[in-house]
């Protein structure tokens, strides 16, 4: 798409707005999966004892595609459970 094209998704052509669709899908998917291994990590970090910081950092080592939003997401859970002690 050049600056002159419209944003407007229906008046590319029907394979392109399948492509784009498709690679939507694929990163909501990605997306979801980090959100429940955050999830995962969060609710389990209890059972863990203290080592839990060295577990979820396996954890989340071993899924390389979803480490950045994960770690996110567990750091944005870990906060929230900060400022509740307050």
């Amino acid at each position: 798409m050049t600056t002159t094209d419209s944003w407007n998704l229906a008046l590319l052509p029907t394979e392109r707005r399948e492509q784009i669709e498709a690679h939507k899908a694929e990163c909501l998917e990605l997306y979801r999966a980090a959100l429940d291994l955050a999830g995962r990590i969060y609710l389990r970090r209890r059972d863990k004892g203290k080592g839990w910081r060295m577990w979820a950092e396996r954890e989340l080592a071993a899924h390389p595609e979803l480490e950045k939003e994960a770690r996110a997401k567990l750091n944005r859970l870990m906060r929230g459970q900060a400022s509740d002690r307050a």
